[in-house]
């Protein structure tokens, strides 16, 4: 990867004097500012009392979350988080509790989807969803041990040739769930990657299967459902003067995803120097319209060049993948 200080490019976005979220994210992320500092402490404070916090405070419901569950209530999990707050946070520490209790089958979320089978949706779709929304808040739960085995079998498993084989797949998943279904569930899945993600040096599964997982989500041609829905390994179609901001971003996101892996480093370099060339001539990112993730106040002036850089600054640094 061409030579970068990411130290430099948060310095310089702090010289611009960032709205609260993105300075404390820049302070947090970036410069590792220590918790228990005072400038740290500050900086968190004001993101806790920020509008943008207090609104998912206020709309929380009494069972811990955000109705409907699949799809909002992840983009909010998904949404504080990006925001910098921790597990501690009194929305985190509440809708843990939630996916707790959905783990032991205490909690529903009120929701279904026509599948094939009826079973697919609370006994397969519902365990992973809530598994892998709790390994983003709290990565080290041990309530996280079984599913991460299970996924993890069922990855190393179907990509022990080096490629996905589907017809193991289908036929692990229905005999370990105990009834069949077309529509199983594949490792290359967004639910799936989150919980199988490396933590602080723990691999859940093999180096080779990581290699085989992250070959297989590059070449696929309609990317990662939920995410990114062409190719991740065809840059060529971002060009950055006429590529929709969102499609860069959801690209973006994909990357961060799978370079979590081990695999991604045959893949880094290339990608990596991509994505530098397309830093404005202040050697910053600039998205042409407003992203799902954009945590400033507002989306004008300098604050577009600061939300971009710090989301590409993730990727770069596998700081955050969400």
């Amino acid at each position: 990867m061409e030579n970068m200080d990411l130290n430099k490019i948060a310095d310089k976005l702090l010289n611009m004097n960032p709205d609260p979220i993105p300075e404390f994210v820049l302070l947090k992320e970036f410069k590792e500012c220590p918790p228990d500092s005072k400038e740290y402490k500050e900086a968190y404070k004001k993101v806790c009392n920020h509008p943008f916090v207090k609104k998912y405070e206020d709309s929380q419901n009494d069972r811990g979350f955000w109705p409907p569950f699949h799809g909002y209530t992840e983009g909010v999990i998904r949404l504080l988080l990006s925001f910098g707050l921790d597990k501690n946070h009194a929305c985190l520490k509440k809708v843990t509790k939630s996916l707790l209790k959905a783990l032991d089958n205490k909690e529903n979320w009120d929701q279904s989807e026509k599948q094939d089978n009826i079973r697919w949706w609370p006994e397969m779709f519902i365990p992973l969803v809530n598994a892998a929304m709790l390994s983003l808040i709290d990565k080290n739960n041990v309530n996280l041990d079984k599913h991460r085995k299970r996924w993890a079998n069922f990855a190393e498993n179907s990509l022990s040739t080096g490629t996905y084989d589907l017809s193991v797949d289908s036929k692990q998943q229905n005999e370990h769930f105990g009834f069949i279904t077309k529509r199983i569930i594949p490792p290359f899945n967004y639910y799936a990657l989150l919980l199988l993600s490396p933590n602080e040096g723990i691999n859940y599964i093999n180096d080779s299967t990581a290699q085989s997982l992250v070959n297989y989500c590059m070449k696929k041609s309609d990317g990662i459902y939920y995410i990114y829905n062409n190719c991740l390994g065809d840059f060529t179609a971002l060009d950055a003067k006429n590529r929709d901001s969102r499609d860069f971003c959801h690209w973006i996101r994909a990357l961060s995803l799978i370079s979590q892996f081990n695999g991604w480093s045959k893949y880094e370099q290339k990608y990596y120097n991509w994505i530098l060339k397309q830093r404005n001539s202040d050697g910053l990112w600039e998205f042409p319209g407003k992203f799902d993730f954009s945590i400033s106040n507002s989306w004008r002036g300098k604050n577009k060049i600061i939300d971009s850089t710090i989301y590409v600054l993730r990727l770069l640094s596998k700081k955050k993948a969400f």
